[in-house]
């Protein structure tokens, strides 16, 4: 699949301490602990430390100090957007991914209320990017529409475009082909305008590009983009870079079945490979030699390429979906030859290679398995164990091992399918559901109820009044609203106002607002197209709640389904 993926993760580094100039909040404490450092370094100017953050990155020990002495100074002169610059400087020298997140959020934090070129949207962009290197797509998608949308706002077209472009790869890598190619054609238009001041940008576009064209079966104009990309490299004085073109235009040859050609290009792309360390692209060309070698009917040969792809995955544990392909043809080849125990290792690592799969790629693992599914390759496993029972008593202890992760994950597959079934059958309650008033308790209960108040019937009726009047301004939609504040706007007092609504509402005062929210948001996106295009995040939001977490958790006790599958299923529906 997509090699520019893999070039894209192994440089996002070098991509951040090149690009941006940001990041975040800490805690006060740890910044101060190196008040006498930072007093001898707090005459210098801002560009002489920023230069010696960069020129040490590698080294954290030698970078934070200069790191810690720009934020302090930044602190003193209580310029917002320097101290943001001095978070990004820390989150880019931290090898600590915890400490890391908290620069970043802290960057945020001070850069959101910015409206510069290149504040607050540089800080959503490199917040997207950590979110993409670890795997956490969906996470990735919503900032980098963060960005664009920033990056708009205040006229910052690069950013917007490198933002553009990002995406465009990420959509290649969870298999949205056409919108990928779409947007990466647009970025092209824009990099080739100003290629001679951002050339590294711009040959990164045309391997994105080249690869989106390759995915969409467009073979002639990933070629003629491949030619382009390797001349262009040469042509910037990054020759290094045409490798990747090499690579990329071999794959090509192999889809177009020029397959002699398509082993010359591999081949060489492997030795540059090797040479560079780039072990992901490596994966990426054994795993398109191995094929071709098979069409030129080299097929021992061609497993010993297969092979090399799983030695650098057990190295980097790191996979794109069509090499899970490569297990395939390893399982097959040893399956023809009758080595069980070889058949049985690359069994264990498909299944290895499926949870990694399932992990990172959980919006779209449906479409990654092949010819493998899940009930195939539980059967193929105990076939051999069957086999292996009567044979070797040395390999009892990985067929026990087998044995169980068949049956737990045919019990997971099970209580999955139970679950989506009760999924589906809440959602259509609950889409099917009228907003049927609440017909109220007979009289005899409602005096009963009364008696025990002990408060005053005027009381109570002026209360309920109150409560109505605030459900239909929908004021449970204020955040940190309480019992106490609530008493206080209807000028009574909170041991009125929880028993009356503990009696007339028939539960907590918690439950009462919450439940509110709950109702609200479930019109609103019954109702409101737009409202449904709003993240988690934002609907917990603007319903009251505090965060996200709350808001599903209250939505799911309340319901029995996730507000992110109601969503889903209700776009559905409505198409």
């Amino acid at each position: 699949m997509s090699c520019a993926i893999a070039f894209f993760q192994k440089n996002i580094k070098l991509f951040f301490t090149s690009f941006l100039p940001i990041f975040l909040l800490f805690n006060s404490l740890t910044l101060f602990a190196f008040q006498t450092s930072s007093d001898s370094l707090s005459t210098k100017e801002y560009s002489y430390l920023r230069k010696l953050v960069y020129g040490n990155f590698k080294d954290s020990l030698k970078a934070i100090p200069y790191a810690q002495s720009y934020l302090y100074k930044a602190k003193i002169d209580n310029d917002t957007i320097k101290i943001a610059n001095g978070f990004f400087y820390f989150s880019i020298v931290t090898q600590d991914e915890k400490i890391k997140d908290k620069y970043i959020d802290s960057m945020i934090l001070y850069a959101k209320n910015l409206n510069t070129k290149l504040y607050p949207a540089s800080a959503y962009f490199y917040k997207a990017k950590i979110a993409y290197n670890r795997g956490n797509f969906k996470k990735a998608i919503d900032l980098y529409l963060k960005t664009n949308e920033k990056a708009k706002e205040s006229g910052n077209t690069h950013l917007f475009y490198a933002s553009k472009k990002s995406m465009g790869i990420l959509k290649s890598r969870i298999g949205e082909h056409q919108t990928a190619l779409k947007e990466l054609r647009q970025c092209y238009q824009y990099f080739s305008k100003c290629k001679k001041e951002k050339s590294r940008d711009y040959l990164r576009t045309l391997f994105a590009l080249s690869d989106a064209y390759n995915l969409n079966k467009k073979l002639d104009s990933a070629t003629y983009i491949n030619v382009l990309g390797y001349t262009e490299s040469i042509t910037f004085k990054d020759e290094d870079f045409r490798h990747y073109f090499t690579l990329n235009e071999g794959i090509n040859l192999f889809d177009k079945k020029n397959f002699t050609t398509a082993k010359d290009s591999l081949s060489n792309a492997i030795k540059e490979f090797k040479l560079n360390g780039d072990e992901a692209n490596l994966s990426m060309a054994y795993f398109f030699f191995g094929k071709t070698l098979d069409a030129l009917g080299e097929e021992k040969e061609a497993i010993n390429a297969h092979i090399k792809v799983d030695e650098i995955f057990q190295n980097i544990a790191e996979i794109m979906p069509n090499n899970r392909e490569n297990y395939e043809i390893l399982i097959n080849y040893y399956k023809k030859l009758g080595d069980k125990d070889n058949q049985l290792k690359y069994i264990q690592q498909l299944i290895t290679v499926d949870s990694i799969l399932h992990t990172n790629y959980r919006y779209l693992i449906k479409g990654v398995v092949q010819n493998y599914d899940t009930p195939r390759l539980l059967s193929e496993k105990q076939k051999i164990i069957d086999s292996l029972k009567t044979g070797k008593k040395t390999s009892y202890t990985i067929i026990s091992i087998l044995g169980i992760v068949s049956f737990l994950l045919s019990i997971l597959w099970l209580i999955n399918r139970r679950r989506q079934k009760q999924y589906k059958r809440r959602f259509e309650e609950l889409y099917h559901k009228k907003d049927v008033p609440k017909k109220g308790d007979t009289k005899t209960a409602l005096q009963q109820e009364k008696a025990k108040l002990t408060i005053p019937d005027e009381v109570v009726k002026e209360i309920l009044n109150k409560l109505k009047i605030f459900e239909n301004e929908l004021g449970f939609t204020q955040q940190e609203i309480s019992l106490t504040s609530l008493a206080k706007k209807f000028k009574t007092n909170s041991n009125y106002l929880s028993k009356i609504i503990n009696t007339y509402k028939e539960k907590s005062f918690k439950h009462y607002i919450n439940d509110l929210r709950i109702n609200q948001s479930i019109v609103k996106l019954k109702t409101e197209p737009k409202f449904r295009n709003y993240t988690i995040k934002a609907i917990a939001q603007e319903m009251g709640f505090n965060t996200a977490e709350v808001f599903s958790k209250t939505f799911y006790n309340q319901n029995g389904i996730y507000p992110s599958y109601f969503i889903k299923e209700l776009e559905k529906q409505i198409k």
